[in-house]
């Protein structure tokens, strides 16, 4: 049996089907706009490490490499060799070096009686500028040598001290765009600002735009330094670093469990970055799986 239409009855047919994948593509589009907004943020994920590993890096799956600040910003040597190796390594396509750590070298003392203020602003003028023809935006503070107080010396003198030093730096590094951030460091490396409270004090008494906080997981762990702290300071917090409490490992060595720390940051919003800074046993096996640690860590908190 068979049926033929009538000309209305079959542009009544085309009118609807053309209304059909009208509004089909417009729920497609709805739907997939949805899942935009929707999508879960994640922090861009880097390594602590030599820019000469970043093929390998890149490959594992970062997405940009920290750096320290004396091997590629070079602050003791002529603009002209600085600007040599950046040459080079722009050549390389190497992954961006986009922060940086080991911010002040140990024999300039940032508190004690051997505080040297007058070589640490010298050091770090130029360190700020040329973190800025980098392209870079954030140089950890750590600089345990630096900063340790000596035997026998007044912490609430090396803090006045630290505070006055870190007053000087901020603005320095604010007319570079360049913002310092100050990590806590456990006692095993240091004797001063060991907690995330001790950091915060100090920034909140500069109180400069310039001048946040690291909030270094490692050294959380090892001090006991819970995630609240980070919801806590959560205007200070710019930068993180993450490694395994044992032995500084990668994520994924021991299994350590990250998510406490990861669900903080995804309730302040977090859009920093987070570097893995581990002691790595072999950069092509264990990168990967680190990178894959987090990610899940990071979707599961």
């Amino acid at each position: 049996m068979s049926f033929s239409l009538t000309k209305l009855e079959q542009e009544s047919i085309n009118i609807s089907r053309e209304k059909f994948l009208k509004l089909a593509a417009a729920s497609i589009g709805s739907l997939a706009l949805s899942s935009f907004y929707t999508k879960e943020y994640l922090p861009p994920i880097g390594m602590c490490g030599s820019w000469e590993d970043s093929a390998v890096a890149k490959q594992c799956g970062c997405e940009y490499i920290e750096e320290g600040v004396s091997k590629i910003l070079m602050p003791t040597k002529p603009e002209r060799e600085f600007k040599q190796q950046l040459e080079k390594m722009l050549n390389a396509k190497s992954l961006d070096v986009r922060c940086f750590n080991l911010f002040i070298p140990g024999e300039l003392k940032s508190v004690g009686e051997n505080a040297n203020h007058e070589g640490i602003i010298n050091h770090a003028s130029i360190v700020f500028e040329r973190a800025k023809m980098m392209g870079a935006k954030v140089i950890t503070f750590g600089s345990s040598g630096s900063r340790s107080i000596p035997d026998g010396f007044e912490k609430t003198k090396a803090k006045e001290q630290f505070i006055s030093l870190c007053t000087q730096l901020a603005p320095l590094a604010g007319s570079q765009n360049i913002t310092i951030a100050i990590e806590q460091l456990n006692r095993g490396e240091t004797n001063f600002l060991n907690t995330m409270q001790e950091v915060s004090e100090i920034v909140d008494a500069v109180n400069y735009p310039h001048l946040k906080m690291t909030c270094d997981v490692y050294h959380a762990i090892k001090e006991n330094d819970s995630a609240s702290e980070i919801i806590k300071f959560k205007e200070h917090i710019v930068h993180c670093h993450l490694a395994e409490k044992e032995g500084r490992t990668p994520p994924g060595v021991k299994g350590d469990d990250f998510t406490p720390y990861f669900r903080a940051l995804k309730k302040i919003k977090y859009r920093g970055r987070i570097s893995l800074e581990c002691k790595w046993l072999s950069l092509m096996e264990e990168l990967p799986i680190a990178i894959r640690v987090v990610k899940e860590q990071y979707a599961k908190a």
